[in-house]
């Protein structure tokens, strides 16, 4: 579809900035868990319509264990932050059918979007390759774990794997060589990847507008971390075939651009990463004298920050450290960002009517969007297949046909 036709299907001036920046496109989303999901989400935030095509039962991340709202209607708060504002229909693919259904409702979207993995996908025929030759403005979107070659293409993997472990991040974690590696908590990986898939459909589009061809999008939670990791990679590069050494933090290259603890077990960052800046103000606020902290080592620097920091509650050392323009962060609890004024103030929080907790907003905003964040929370399990599938030109009878066989099987492979 050309840009002329996606504008025709949108209202003009400000009509279109309410309904969002990409209202007029079409989203079919093949999907489970987090990633690519996410992906989907931020789309329908600016306004695409987002179908979401479950299997019968639904998304496995519907009422995830872990959140403890195995029963809650809107699949829980991990499931509601990456399908908030999209359709739901049921389709079960292994019925020919089905899979029929399925190409029809491609034959009308802009973009297509899974995390199915490869094998799956050619048996299926929804490889790249064959929706490519019958669908060819369609742009398709795939988010895998490790990249569409290489000897671990087809292999499984989530965030804390591909993302974590494979890239270095996790070892990196370790404080010391013997140490143990962190755990992270998952999604981290997956919601970092998923603006990295937006941005390619974002330029894969401008490129069909161009000229009037899909393309395949591909984003890998491997080179996710990869990218991430760039600082300490390039560094590890400078001595080839070295071991990287870790620093403990006593031994940091810059007394200034370290974390102190504070009597009350909170942590202060300082933003010293010009030498010499701040040392004079970082002095006062300390009560030592500026000649004598200059001629000392990193360690000793750091050894009387540390012993001095320790003494006072950080709300002292704050209102000291502002007194004397030094920079810094608190490191926040993870409890009181939902609370921080400033994450509210920059919108990275909405909550909509009837839900009990809040969606987490897209880091990125446009001056245009101004209605920025989900318009509606998730879809029930298949609450538009009758209406999607009658809107491609089936009869009501046949929609409600497909619709009722998916319940069947569900309720038939749902244990006690």
């Amino acid at each position: 579809m050309n840009r002329l036709s996606i504008l025709e299907r949108q209202t003009s001036g400000t009509q279109s900035e309410r309904l969002g920046m990409l209202n007029g496109l079409r989203v079919v989303e093949l999907a489970t868990v987090i990633a690519a999901p996410a992906c989907c989400a931020l789309m329908a935030d600016f306004g695409a319509e987002v179908i979401k095509v479950e299997r019968p039962g639904g998304d496995g991340w519907r009422g995830d264990r872990a959140a403890k709202t195995p029963n809650d209607p809107s699949g829980g708060p991990h499931f509601a932050q990456n399908n908030r504002g999209k359709k739901s229909i049921v389709l079960d693919l292994k019925n020919p059918q089905h899979l029929e259904a399925l190409m029809k409702l491609l034959a009308t979207a802009d973009i297509f979007v899974t995390n199915v993995r490869m094998q799956g996908l050619a048996k299926m025929g929804l490889d790249f390759d064959s929706l490519h030759a019958k669908f060819p403005k369609l742009i398709y979107g795939i988010l895998t774990a490790w990249g569409m070659s290489g000897p671990k293409q087809n292999d499984p993997g989530y965030d804390v794997g591909a993302f974590w472990a494979a890239s270095g991040l996790q070892d990196f974690s370790k404080p010391t060589d013997d140490g143990h590696v962190g755990q992270f908590p998952p999604g981290i990986g997956d919601h970092m990847t998923s603006l990295q898939l937006l941005s390619g459909i974002g330029l894969a589009l401008w490129y069909r507008d161009r000229t009037g061809k899909g393309q395949l999008v591909e984003a890998s939670l491997l080179r996710s971390g990869i990218w991430g990791m760039a600082y300490p990679l390039l560094n590890t590069s400078l001595n080839p075939g070295s071991k990287f050494i870790r620093e403990p933090r006593t031994n940091h290259y810059r007394p200034t651009f370290n974390v102190y603890k504070c009597s009350d077990g909170v942590w202060l960052q300082l933003l010293g990463l010009d030498i010499g800046r701040f040392d004079a103000g970082l002095c006062k606020t300390l009560g030592v004298d500026e000649k004598e902290f200059a001629s000392l080592d990193g360690k000793g620097k750091i050894k009387i920050m540390d012993a001095k920091f320790i003494t006072q509650p950080s709300s002292v050392w704050e209102a000291k450290l502002n007194e004397n323009k030094v920079w810094y962060q608190k490191a926040v609890q993870l409890d009181d960002v939902l609370r921080d004024p400033q994450a509210h103030a920059v919108g990275a929080f909405k909550q909509l009517p009837g839900m009990n907790f809040p969606f987490i907003l897209s880091p990125v905003q446009l001056s245009c969007d101004t209605d920025h964040g989900p318009r509606s929370g998730p879809p029930q399990c298949g609450e538009h297949t009758s209406e999607v599938l009658q809107s491609l030109g089936y009869p009501s009878s046949t929609a409600s046909s497909i619709a009722s066989s998916t319940k069947k099987w569900a309720r038939s492979h749902t244990s006690d």
